[in-house]
């Protein structure tokens, strides 16, 4: 059976409050952002309940003293780096072993620092035992997955993967299931979420453009590949009654693998 895993940032409750109902809800693995790290505390506030770490996400908002993420671009690279370094190590610490980051704004004219930023990430994700992946967003430096794919190969680090999310592929028109097909041994992790085809705003499953076929094949490209990293079924604050369109999406997963 495939990995299923609740985001937690889709809860209004406190990171360990939402612990306790993403456990209740029958999910055994649980994906973070860094605004919960600190709350959480430990590893074993997350075993003792029961739940498993699945993909953490490594920037959660703004950041603090006017940095951002697109300095990792230029000459201004060190502070992110330097943020960026200890929460991979905060997820190491609760026992994660993937983590994620989204991408800068813009991708620039001359990529040396780019690359040399995320080599830089992938060695210290690789020390802390953890697999670094990167999430592509329409609208920003690296809009669709094979863009993504491109500049995760360019990079030459063994340890850099692709995110592919599901919800994004249906705004770029990209398959999904092409997109984890052609990321083979490079696919790190995978989002899974619906809506409606213009804005990334995470609705239920099937409440946007989704269609059955679609996630059907990709369900079915996604066991036949090599690939245990899980799937994470990503909401939002805005999404409406997110707990609910969580154990939907998970049951209808559920239900998939029983057919």
């Amino acid at each position: 059976m495939l990995q299923v895993s609740a985001c937690a940032w889709a809860l209004s409750t406190t990171p360990t409050e939402s612990l306790d109902r993403i456990r209740l809800a029958g999910f055994d693995t649980v994906d973070l952002w860094p605004n919960s790290f600190d709350a959480i505390g430990s590893a074993d506030e997350i075993t003792g309940r029961g739940l498993k770490p699945g993909c953490f996400g490594l920037l959660a908002g703004a950041l603090s003293g006017g940095l951002s993420l697109d300095d990792i671009t230029g000459e201004s690279a060190q502070p992110v780096l330097d943020l960026m370094y200890g929460t991979i190590d905060q997820a190491a610490a609760l026992g994660a072993k993937r983590a994620y980051m989204v991408t800068p704004m813009e991708y620039p004219a001359d990529d040396t620092q780019y690359l040399v930023s995320v080599r830089s990430l992938g060695d210290r994700a690789a020390s802390a035992g953890v697999k670094l992946c990167i999430e592509p967003h329409p609208g920003r430096s690296l809009p669709n997955d094979a863009a993504c794919l491109a500049f995760v190969k360019k990079t030459g680090h063994e340890n850099v993967h692709v995110l592919v999310d599901f919800g994004h592929c249906l705004i770029t028109g990209e398959s999904p299931s092409e997109s984890i097909r052609n990321a083979g041994d490079r696919l790190g992790y995978v989002h899974i979420d619906d809506n409606h085809g213009k804005l990334d705003d995470h609705v239920a499953l099937f409440d946007g453009v989704l269609k059955a076929p679609v996630i059907n094949d990709f369900l079915e490209t996604l066991v036949s590949l090599p690939y245990d990293g899980g799937l994470g079924i990503e909401f939002k604050l805005t999404t409406p009654s997110p707990m609910s369109a969580l154990v939907q999406a998970r049951d209808f997963i559920r239900g998939w693998e029983l057919r």
